[in-house]
């Protein structure tokens, strides 16, 4: 299952409840979760770590933390690891190299483990490193230094991977290309998808919230259609911009 979230941290609460909903169906089954480190200062994380923990989820929480939220440095949200976080919850903590491909596949294989073994959520900490700012309007110099950022940069988990490979025998350069390709019209494939969805109805926003019809659901999307209908009807758009002149004639 794949559930994007906007919402900072929200996502473990999503996780944490659709892992208990399998579990009370009797489906062997797991829940695993991303989020960045900005998103363990956040109250729905902390509200998650408390439930899965009562209720023994079987829920893996993955905090990718790449050692800054937006321009916080991690430092100034936790000034204990973040896989220690869980200990006060009863969740144990793992914390991992996030740039060592193989460390993190271990990691996570052996919280979802726990999570199937029916011995509840596990922590785990990817340590790893943002190299490009957090948005295209970040200037993540004023900030942090070149050298911290080329101290990363050397730990770049493809780069260390590929060099296990060549070292292992099992890549080559004709392997490398495959992978290259594969990977573009993957890419190109999603792209193109997302690009090619119809656009959803407004009303589809109040679909699949609750298992079962909803009277204060239904009302808001009543008044919602009202909305739109009255926007279509220009109720909201009786005067022209040109015309928005005060008594002084001035704009």
């Amino acid at each position: 299952m794949s559930n994007p979230a906007i919402v900072v941290g929200s996502q473990a609460l999503h996780a944490t409840g659709y892992a208990l909903g399998v579990a009370l169906d009797g489906a062997s089954s797991a829940t695993l979760v991303y989020f960045g480190d900005g998103a363990i200062s956040e109250g729905d994380v902390s509200e998650a770590f408390g439930f899965a923990a009562s209720y023994a989820v079987p829920v893996v929480f993955f905090c990718q933390n790449n050692q800054w939220a937006i321009s916080e440095p991690v430092r100034v949200q936790s000034h204990a690891s973040i896989a220690q976080r869980g200990q006060g919850y009863g969740i144990p903590g793992i914390q991992v190299d996030g740039n060592d491909v193989l460390a993190v596949l271990a990691a996570t294989r052996l919280a979802l483990a726990r999570a199937y073994a029916g011995q509840g959520p596990t922590l785990v900490e990817a340590v790893t490193y943002r190299m490009g700012p957090h948005t295209t309007s970040d200037d993540p110099t004023r900030y942090r230094s070149r050298a911290e950022e080329e101290l990363w940069r050397a730990k770049d988990p493809l780069v260390r991977l590929r060099r296990l490979l060549r070292a292992e025998g099992a890549s080559d350069d004709t392997f490398e290309e495959r992978v290259d390709a594969a990977a573009d019209d993957a890419a190109a494939a999603l792209r193109a998808g997302c690009l090619g969805m119809a656009d959803p109805e407004p009303e589809t926003l109040f679909d699949h919230v609750y298992a079962a019809p909803h009277p204060l659901l239904e009302a808001e999307r009543a008044d919602y259609l009202s909305y739109l209908t009255e926007l279509d009807d220009g109720e909201f758009n009786d005067h022209d911009d040109d015309d928005d002149v005060d008594e002084d004639g001035l704009s």
